[in-house]
């Protein structure tokens, strides 16, 4: 009975030592000194190894491989800049009604069309080749071919959308921000299949999807709630609490985590690598307003945009970034 004892002991010990070495170690490496004006959006463009954050007069750029910053003066106003796979363009959806499309080799914009009310969110098809355009205000997609530099379609959604994304299958979904819900659109036929419910959830903003499992990330940023709903029927599979203030939310495939800046000063990291137990392992302090980011696929290190803030401006407004403040916070696994 002893000697049983003693191998459960030992079993249980080897047990959680694998489990702490397991365990994410999430850290800021780096903080990078980025110009002055506001933010939204970040991307990855894999083929150059560039992050791409979108700012209000120019893109700032961060060769990820020398930490080299730069910008793009002719990716301005947009709410992001996304890099269209096989080109040099990047795509901007810009809030005065008209998605811009600007060489990112040689800084120079080539077209722009119109789109709805307050284009906002946008995400690119693989299957189609088409980026689908979220107009936040008018409530409709603006489909657009951007290789031709033309739309193609137009998708009427309802309500104010936030951000979409593409299962790479043959559906784009949305987050519905007023609604509290999911839409879920067909790319071969332009239409809308399904509204679901995002039950507990108040304005729903970032998204992002965990293909193996087949799961569509919705962040909700009043709530302080992720919501892990399945891309195939809809069904809530997890609702893991966060912290409030998210705005933005990627996965990182190679180490199965999701990964949520938020507002308030934290990055959560959110272990998907059982998808029946999905569950927040980490929270990373980063800055107070770092409310989106991206990942670097390549690395698995999330850089966030930050600045000080003083007081509003007005009362009741928002707090107001100080000057000669801003930059970038790199976190590393």
């Amino acid at each position: 009975m002893k000697a049983i004892a003693l191998a459960g002991v030992a079993l249980s010990l080897a047990l959680s030592a694998a489990a702490f070495a397991a365990a994410p170690s999430y850290h800021v490496v780096d903080r990078i000194k980025v110009g002055n004006g506001g933010f939204d959006y970040a991307t990855y463009d894999p083929a150059t190894g560039r992050i791409l954050i979108a700012r209000t007069e120019y893109t700032t750029v961060i060769d990820t491989k020398t930490g080299k910053v730069s910008e793009l003066k002719s990716a301005s106003a947009g709410h992001m800049a996304l890099p269209i796979p096989g080109t040099t363009l990047l795509l901007l959806p810009r809030g005065r009604g008209t998605i811009a499309i600007v060489d990112g080799a040689t800084d120079k914009e080539v077209a722009e069309v119109k789109g709805g009310t307050n284009p906002d969110g946008a995400a690119y098809d693989p299957v189609s080749k088409l980026v689908f355009v979220m107009n936040h205000t008018s409530g409709d997609s603006t489909v657009v071919d951007p290789v031709a530099k033309k739309v193609v379609a137009t998708i009427p959604i309802g309500g104010v959308l936030e951000f979409p994304v593409s299962d790479g299958a043959g559906k784009m979904f949305v987050n519905v921000e007023d609604k509290n819900e999911l839409v879920a659109i067909d790319v071969k036929s332009m239409k809308v299949l399904a509204h679901y419910p995002l039950t507990g959830c108040e304005a729903p903003t970032g998204l992002t999807f965990v293909p193996g499992a087949k799961l569509v990330v919705s962040v909700c940023g009043q709530s302080g709630t992720a919501k892990f709903m399945s891309s195939e029927t809809g069904a809530e599979v997890a609702s893991v609490p966060i912290a409030v203030g998210a705005d933005a939310v990627v996965y990182d495939a190679q180490r199965k985590n999701v990964l949520v800046p938020t507002r308030t000063g934290t990055l959560e990291v959110i272990s998907v690598a059982d998808p029946a137990h999905i569950s927040v392992v980490q929270h990373v302090p980063t800055a107070v307003g770092s409310r989106t980011g991206m990942l670097d696929s390549s690395t698995g290190r999330v850089y966030m945009m930050s600045a000080k803030f003083g007081p509003p401006a007005t009362a009741g407004g928002r707090a107001q970034a100080l000057p000669d403040t801003f930059e970038v916070i790199v976190v590393a696994p």
